[in-house]
C-alpha cells in the first residue's frame, strides 16, 4: 500500500482517499479481482468503478450498490434488465429508473430524458411511443446558468405543463432530476465548499423567482 496524490493505492490500482493506511487495508482487502476502483469496498470484478460496495461485476460504474447485473445502479452505462436505475445511460428493460438517458423497453420511468417504447414514465423529456407517459404538453421553457461549481459548467432547467400541473426538470452533468433532488444534491456535494454552494443556491433562488415557484416546497 503506498500513498500518492493523497490516495492510497494498493497493487491492483484500486484506491482511497480521507482514511487511514490501515482503513485502506481493510477495504482493500475486502476487494476481489478489481482494479483501478476508487473507494470501492465489498466488491467483486470490479473495474473502474467510483464509491461502490457490495457490488458484483460492474465496470465504470460511479456510487453503486448491490450491484448484480444490476439491482439499485447508480450513475452506469449500457444498463440491461437492471432495477432501480438512477442517473444511467442507454437503459434496456430496466425497472424503476430515475433520471436517466435514453431508455428503452422500460418500465416505471421518472425524470428521464429520450425514453423509447417504455410504460408509466412520469415527468420524462422526448418521450416517444410510451405507454402511461405523463410527459409536457408543450415544449418546456429553457433556463441556463453561466459556468458555475467545480465542473465550471453550465446547469439546464426544463419547466413546463405535464397532464396533472407542473415540472421542473434540472440536468446538471449527470445529475437529473426535480428541483428538490437537485437543492439537497447540492447541499450534500458542496457541504465543505461554500462558493461553489452559494452559486448554486442562488441559481436555485432565482427559478424559483423566474418560474413563480417561491412558495413551492
Amino acid at each position: 500500500m503506498k500513498k500518492i496524490d493523497g490516495y492510497w493505492i494498493d497493487e491492483n490500482g484500486n484506491r482511497w482517499n480521507d482514511c487511514s493506511k490501515e482503513r485502506a487495508k481493510e477495504l482493500s482487502s475486502s476487494m476481489i479481482n478489481c482494479y483501478n476502483c476508487d473507494n470501492c469496498w465489498d466488491c467483486r470484478n470490479c473495474h473502474y468503478c467510483h464509491d461502490c460496495w457490495d457490488c458484483r461485476n460492474c465496470h465504470y460504474c460511479d456510487n453503486c450498490y448491490n450491484c448484480d447485473n444490476c439491482h439499485n445502479c447508480h450513475n452506469c452505462n449500457n444498463c440491461d434488465n437492471c432495477r432501480d436505475c438512477w442517473n444511467c445511460d442507454n437503459c434496456d428493460n430496466c425497472h424503476n429508473c430515475r433520471d436517466c438517458e435514453d431508455c428503452r423497453g422500460c418500465q416505471d420511468c421518472e425524470d428521464c430524458r429520450g425514453c423509447r417504447d417504455c410504460d408509466n414514465c412520469h415527468n420524462c423529456l422526448d418521450c416517444e411511443d410510451c405507454r402511461g407517459c405523463q410527459k409536457y404538453t408543450d415544449n418546456p421553457m429553457l433556463y441556463r446558468t453561466a459556468e458555475i461549481g467545480s465542473r465550471k459548467a453550465q446547469t439546464l432547467f426544463y419547466f413546463g405543463k405535464i397532464a396533472n400541473g407542473t415540472s421542473l426538470q434540472i440536468v446538471c452533468g449527470c445529475f437529473r432530476g426535480n428541483l428538490e433532488k437537485f437543492e439537497k444534491a447540492v447541499l450534500k456535494t458542496h457541504e465543505n465548499n461554500e462558493v461553489y454552494r452559494k452559486q448554486y443556491l442562488e441559481e436555485i433562488q432565482k427559478v424559483k423567482v423566474l418560474f413563480g415557484m417561491q412558495n413551492d416546497k
